[in-house]
């Protein structure tokens, strides 16, 4: 099971609508993010941040100072909700696509505490990607 990363922005039609699934313009401005870019792309914007439950994800959302942008990404949480249904559903493993826009690996180390004391127990495999 693949696990990302990195978030997608888009410009919303309406900034008034921006829940999973809101109606978008196109691509947000700027480049593709990663994990760090996100969080401080929230940061810098004061962005409201949502977890939903349904997609195990996060998106945030933030005004015209930031060109109505939306992103959908993966957080720590979410991660931590993937790797335990991969071992629920008996999976061979996991990947991060791409370890490399997360600078401080809080996302791999998030799935790695998931899944440590289960290693001996199991045939888990954890496979890491590294760009």
């Amino acid at each position: 099971m693949g696990l990302a990363s990195y978030g997608h922005k888009w410009k919303l039609k309406d900034p008034n609508v921006n829940g999973i699934g809101a109606p978008a313009l196109g691509v947000g401005p700027g480049e593709e993010d990663g994990f760090n870019g996100i969080v401080g792309f929230n940061k810098v914007n004061n962005a409201t941040v949502k977890y939903d439950r349904t997609t195990v994800s996060y998106y945030s959302y933030a005004g015209a100072g930031a060109g109505d942008s939306w992103i959908g990404y993966g957080s720590v949480k979410s991660i931590k909700w993937k790797v335990w249904f991969a071992r629920v559903k008996g999976l061979a493993g996991y990947f991060f696509w791409a370890v490399s826009y997360d600078k401080n690996w809080a996302l791999p180390r998030q799935g790695d505490q998931s899944v440590t004391h289960y290693l001996t127990s199991t045939k888990f495999m954890v496979f890491i990607l590294i760009i």
